[in-house]
């Protein structure tokens, strides 16, 4: 198991965190609530078309007791789930053979195969290609999975959660001041709803929810990604703070704010029953993985312009992450992904 730490991830992008949280409430919700059926019948019910996994796989996980969930999250200026990128893929696994649980981060940048139209693109394109069904077709083919269920969260929901808890206060410097306005008054004319007044000052402002998420948004000074990237985890971590401050029944009313927000096909009797299984295994701590792993992978330029971060090898990662989640040592990918990883070192020269 040496090789194996090398896939745990040691980081997590702030609206990943946000998407954690909600799973986690929503998990609570379905474990803990009287009135859970009624809650839970306000999310948006959505089924996968044929997910065509591959009697291979199925065969190899056959009796393993490990359950995945794909999980994605999906920036999208409109309440829409559909041709847009997801910001955040991960898939929850549950052994409960061994009650340990997983959350694994697949890397959007990820080199892989989408599907006959599109061939080897970045993975995180198959949610705009096709929705919930492609992405996890793409994941299933790609990493040897058998997802049949899935959640998505649009992070519209961080708008709306922060207006309910009566704002943040954020520290405005001078130089994020015009960008931040500017953010506000595009969101004003192509996001719906309740437009938002624009900042005044520098200093500690409390900011809406719209307000806040263009604060998020602004990338085109300071630091460009890397100062959004702290921006938005501060703006998380606030949320958060904010939320956990909340006894149970004010918690509870806000998730039934935010379930229409939530995309899945998991019944309501499914949620429950994995909201009970987890809390019935008595699972303290959820390990975090990522896939590819950073010592299994290569970041760089490729022919087409763009950067990918290319599995070093598929197959190694592939097994890597069975030998974690499934704890097979022995693992042997399947010929699909024997074929995807002959692709990818062919197409790049990267093995």
């Amino acid at each position: 198991m040496g090789k194996a730490k090398d896939a745990r991830a040691k980081k997590y992008g702030c609206l990943k965190s946000f998407l954690i949280m909600v799973l986690v409430l929503l998990i609570l919700v379905g474990a803990g609530y009287v009135g859970a059926h009624f809650m839970l019948s306000k999310l948006d019910r959505q089924q996968l078309n044929d997910l065509t996994i591959s009697e291979e796989v199925l065969s190899n996980k056959k009796g393993s007791g490990v359950t995945n969930i794909a999980l994605f999250g999906v920036d999208s200026r409109e309440d829409a789930y559909e041709n847009t990128r997801s910001d955040a893929m991960m898939v929850l696994s549950f052994n409960n053979k061994t009650n340990k649980a997983y959350i694994t981060s697949l890397v959007r940048d990820t080199y892989a195969y989408i599907n006959e139209q599109h061939g080897f693109e970045k993975l995180t394109h198959a949610y705009a290609y096709g929705g919930a069904t492609l992405a996890v077709q793409a994941i299933n083919q790609n990493f040897d999975l058998d997802i049949q269920k899935y959640v998505t969260v649009n992070f519209n929901a961080v708008e709306h959660i922060i207006n309910k808890l009566g704002g943040i206060e954020v520290d405005i410097q001078d130089y994020e001041l015009t960008e931040l306005n500017r953010v506000i008054a595009e969101m004003n004319v192509e996001v719906s709803g309740e437009p938002a007044d624009l900042i005044d000052g520098t200093g500690v402002q409390t900011l809406n929810g719209r307000q806040a998420v263009a604060y998020m948004r602004i990338r085109k000074v300071g630091n460009g990604d890397y100062e959004r990237m702290e921006r938005q985890r501060h703006v998380i971590t606030l949320t958060m703070q904010k939320l956990m401050s909340y006894n149970k029944v004010k918690l509870l009313g806000l998730v039934d704010d935010f379930l229409p927000y939530i995309q899945t096909n998991l019944t309501t009797n499914e949620i429950i029953s994995l909201g009970t299984q987890f809390l019935m295994s008595g699972v303290t701590d959820v390990e975090q993985l990522q896939l590819p792993s950073t010592e299994l992978s290569y970041g760089g330029i490729l022919n087409d312009g763009l950067y990918y971060l290319v599995p070093r090898t598929l197959s190694d990662n592939v097994i890597e992450w069975h030998d974690i989640v499934y704890e097979m040592s022995d693992y042997q990918p399947s010929s699909t992904v024997a074929t995807y990883n002959q692709k990818i070192i062919n197409n790049t020269g990267i093995k």
